[in-house]
């Protein structure tokens, strides 16, 4: 179980569909996609593989490290790091399908630590989710603070994002791009 939860963040780094399939259930759930495209939403290899091209998109020389794991019942934690370079958009979704915000790529590089809970169904993963330094990446790759030109690099990202984005889902994204003209370039609200 351990080598196989191990595989499993590996290929979201540098694997391939064919490879999740090897080792993610069909009805595999990812409980961290909440904040991520549409496509990494669903069950099992290919919504895990949507995760992976968004990671990928965003960040090239992406890899995952494990300095340990814990097997316990059906369930394998891993620690370890996340490092990459940010050479591409990161655009964070909400809840309900839309473009939040997109982070333009700042060219730097990051590391930080994570930890990630698979739970397992025989020999394939079923189920994951992560407790991540999201503060500390955000601090390494320049997004906070924020200076104002890089709110603005932000904002231009955001409203590309929400443009390719178009419709996903029958969401359509034509009023917050009307709101990135006139207001708030974070959540595309009007501020006046």
């Amino acid at each position: 179980m351990r080598a196989v939860a191990e595989r499993s963040i590996h290929l979201m780094a540098d694997g391939t569909l064919e490879g999740l399939r090897e080792v993610v259930h069909p009805d595999a759930t990812n409980r961290e996609a909440a904040n991520e495209p549409p496509d990494c939403r669903g069950t099992g290899p290919e919504a895990f593989w949507a995760t992976a091209l968004w990671l990928r998109s965003a960040y090239s020389d992406l890899a995952f490290t494990v300095e340990t794991a814990v097997v316990d019942d059906d369930l394998v934690v891993t620690y370890g790091t996340m490092s990459g370079r940010h050479t591409g958009d990161f655009t964070v979704w909400t809840p309900e399908g839309r473009v939040e915000r997109a982070f333009a790529p700042t060219g730097k590089r990051f590391e930080v630590h994570h930890a990630h809970f698979l739970r397992m169904r025989g020999d394939l993963v079923v189920e994951h989710w992560a407790v991540r330094d999201d503060q500390g990446q955000a601090l390494q790759l320049g997004w906070i603070p924020p200076t104002p030109v890089y709110l603005l690099r932000c904002a231009v990202a955001t409203r590309r994002a929400r443009r390719a984005a178009g419709s996903v889902g029958g969401v359509s994204y034509p009023r917050a791009a009307e709101g990135m003209e006139r207001g708030d370039a974070w959540t595309g609200r009007n501020v006046r």
